[in-house]
């Protein structure tokens, strides 16, 4: 690659990010002023967003975030894989006659004219960096096709018949280059899909392979049983699990590299009848992966109003709760971003570190070394923080010092298991915290859950049966009340749905409130005040976006099973 944008090197000189001389120097050792956007971007210079952004608006092009992109599998099917390598370019979309295609040499005619010929179409050029390029590249050339070609490159001969398969033919088996292949395009294959989970299952007569996508599991392809025991040994491999023990369950970890991020996953396998079941969940894109602003995430008004109020608290714990997989670290990421300025000392300690946020000090859980969500905390409070996030309250001894710090002048986000925010306002007391600390600490309980939103491309409005209406409104049953859904279609998979959204729940804690949990008060009570604080349930706030075709009404009834939701 041989990048020339001389009006980035001399926007570079004039805002003195670097000395002319730096620049030449650079670009006489690299003949490539693609180098000096590099080296503003890794010596921190520039945000790379920024830095990527005056790039290309020195070309004259637009630019483009590929992990934030919508591919059209079609489009990218036209272009060869190998090509796409070669020259660093990515099919995106067609829009009329035009294909936008990503390139990190954005104005070299020669490839421009080489991507035309290969297409056979003209072209819209966007700026993506080479690196995001590679990226995109490498995830967006998987299917279920591939997976199955790699699987058939495996030579079933090399495993023993009627025996145990020893350690040393375990690593064998899961050294094969068909194997590695196997294992890595798996998981790019479910960072295509969006997909949360992977599931390995083995069945009778093959191995079942099913992704979670917007929080519902479905069958992605088959494989030959003959696979299992080399694919779970790779995987274990790659955890740092034992390969000879499958009679109990193991849990561990794996990062997987590509050109710009890493990507790491949660490891779990269980023994079944027909074998160890593996199910790895995807944590987080680490470096790459963006914390949404708040008004991204689908509150209601009153509640964006109150979570605007809370973060801005100079003291006090405010608690999030939902199960597994709801949303909740993304929700407190997103109140930190907004209150992350120079003058505060944010410090975090999570299991795992999801989000990167810049200006944060975030510390990974490590309980080998004796490092707990209690002995962090601890340390937190002699470093001075203005604002505390603990991933979640699991035990007495982290409940007691979140509290406490709370009530000495510190703003604590963190996270509960409860069903609903009416719960959570006891969940404390508990666990173990005396009323008397838990009260006057906690300024605000949310509890949320992620719904699956409607597909924008295939959504209908349909009339909600007079019973319906009955049933779930205070108003005549003849009032015509219209609802929405997904037909169906190929940019949903056929489901309806694409991605999701929140629903949430949420409790100010007053005066009266405090005085009420100091008091050890029944849910009924405690829930009585709260509607007089504004308080309104999870299944209100589910029916307005239902009603605003953001999800359907199957969804919300689902995830608002709770009697106080």
């Amino acid at each position: 690659m041989r990048s020339e944008n001389k009006p980035f090197l001399d926007e570079v000189i004039k805002r003195n990010l670097l000395p002319e001389k730096e620049v030449m120097r650079i670009i006489m050792a690299h003949r490539d002023h693609y180098q000096v956007l590099l080296h503003v971007i890794h010596n921190g210079l520039m945000r790379q967003s920024e830095a990527c952004r005056l790039w290309a608006d020195s070309l004259g092009v637009a630019l483009m975030d590929l992990n934030e992109t919508l591919f059209q599998p079609e489009v990218v099917e036209r272009m060869s894989k190998k090509f796409a390598r070669e020259n660093i370019v990515a099919p995106i979309y067609q829009l009329g006659d035009r294909v936008t295609v990503a390139m990190a040499d954005a104005t070299n005619k020669s490839i421009i004219e080489d991507v035309e010929k290969h297409l056979k179409a003209k072209i819209s050029v966007v700026f993506s960096m080479a690196e995001d390029i590679l990226d995109a590249i490498e995830i967006q050339f998987i299917d279920k096709k591939v997976l199955e070609d790699i699987s058939g490159k495996f030579d079933v001969s090399m495993i023993p018949i009627n025996r145990e398969i020893g350690k040393a033919e375990l690593e064998k088996l899961a050294g094969d280059n068909s194997i590695i292949e196997l294992g890595r395009s798996l998981m790019l294959l479910a960072i295509k899909d969006s997909a949360s989970d992977i599931h390995i299952e083995p069945m009778e007569n093959n191995i079942l392979i099913r992704f979670r996508i917007d929080g519902v599991l479905s069958e992605r392809l088959r494989l030959s049983l003959d696979l299992m025991a080399p694919l779970v040994s790779r995987i274990k491999i790659l955890s740092g699990m034992d390969i000879t023990e499958r009679r109990r369950p193991q849990d561990g970890r794996l990062t997987m590299e590509l050109a710009n991020r890493s990507i790491s996953f949660r490891v779990s396998t269980a023994p079944t009848i027909h074998g160890e079941k593996t199910v790895l969940r995807l944590l987080g894109q680490i470096q790459k992966r963006n914390i949404p602003q708040i008004e991204e995430l689908y509150f209601s008004k009153e509640i964006y109003d109150w979570i605007k109020q809370l973060i801005k608290a100079p003291s006090g714990a405010f608690f999030i709760t939902g199960p597994t997989g709801s949303g909740k670290t993304t929700t407190l990421f997103s109140a930190l971003q907004r209150v992350n300025t120079p003058e505060l000392n944010i410090m975090t300690i999570e299991d795992p570190v999801e989000y990167r946020l810049e200006g944060a000090n975030q510390v990974q859980v490590n309980p080998s070394v004796g490092l707990t969500f209690s002995t962090a905390l601890r340390a937190f409070l002699r470093q001075d923080p203005d604002i505390m996030l603990i991933g979640e309250i699991r035990d007495i001894e982290t409940a007691k010092i979140a509290t406490e710090a709370a009530l000495t002048g510190h703003l604590v986000f963190s996270t509960l298991h409860t069903n609903d925010a009416i719960q959570a306002v006891t969940r404390l007391v508990e666990i173990g915290v005396e009323p008397f600390l838990v009260g006057p600490s906690l300024i605000g309980v949310m509890s949320q859950r992620l719904v699956r939103r409607i597909c924008d491309s295939c959504k209908e409005s349909y009339a909600l049966p007079k019973e319906e209406v009955e049933r779930l409104f205070i108003c005549d049953a003849a009032t015509e009340v219209k609802m929405w859904r997904g037909k169906g279609c190929a940019k949903c998979r056929f489901t309806g749905y694409s991605g999701r959204l929140g629903i949430h729940e949420m409790i100010l804690v007053d005066d009266e409130l405090r005085k009420l949990i100091i008091a050890n008060a029944p849910l009924p009570e405690i829930k009585k005040a709260a509607v007089k604080t504004g308080y309104k349930t999870m299944r209100y706030d589910g029916l307005k976006k239902a009603l605003r075709g953001l999800t359907t009404l199957e969804e919300v009834e689902e995830a608002t099973f709770s009697p106080y939701a």
